[in-house]
């Protein structure tokens, strides 16, 4: 079994920007790769941030929950790493995409059973949930994303939107590795 790589690649995108997506590249490419845990979110809101990062250091790919919200301590604790930000082509793409995966999974239902993690992680009631918020904190996350990474972009940090043509051969380019010859996923 190869040895995990000490620098990592985060995708740290909001959840519904195509990170499903990006996992399943980084599982393509070879990567040693772990995707949401909302369990692990759950340390993160209550900032015991320790075990997450002890976590992060057993692979080499990361993107959902709960690592776009660390990105910065990822950042530290794991010098050289690289990351990437996926994005909507726009945020009402983005929230129409967010209210799709709210719909499927029924949270406006009266029969909605809460998973235990929902309250500490979301922080509102299933049927309470603010689109205009959620609008508003996607913006902020990826202009918070691009202030952090400032001089560092597209070095340090590459910009995705799958929507608008990006895939294989920017993130090839940005991993140094070969693209596959195959389509590209799209997944959700």
């Amino acid at each position: 079994m190869r040895p995990v790589k000490a620098a990592k690649v985060v995708g740290i995108g909001l959840p519904k920007t195509g990170t499903t997506t990006l996992g399943a590249c980084f599982r393509r490419f070879g990567f040693k790769h772990r995707t949401f845990d909302m369990d692990l979110a759950v340390q993160v809101k209550r900032n015991q941030l320790e075990p997450v990062l002890i976590e992060a250091a057993k692979f080499e790919t990361f993107e959902d929950w709960p690592w776009f919200e660390i990105y910065r301590e990822l950042d530290q604790r794991f010098p050289n790493s690289r990351f990437i930000l996926t994005r909507r082509k726009d945020t009402s793409t983005y929230v129409a995409s967010l209210k799709r995966h709210h719909e499927r999974e029924g949270i406006r239902r009266e029969d909605f059973a809460k998973p235990h993690w929902w309250d500490e992680v979301h922080g509102v009631a299933p049927d309470a949930w603010d689109y205009e918020k959620s609008a508003q904190r996607y913006e902020r996350h990826n202009r918070s994303v691009l202030e952090y990474f400032g001089d560092r972009v597209n070095r340090d940090l590459l910009v995705v939107c799958w929507e608008n043509g990006d895939g294989w051969a920017e993130l090839s380019r940005f991993l140094n590795r070969r693209a596959p010859h195959e389509p590209f996923p799209h997944l959700r």
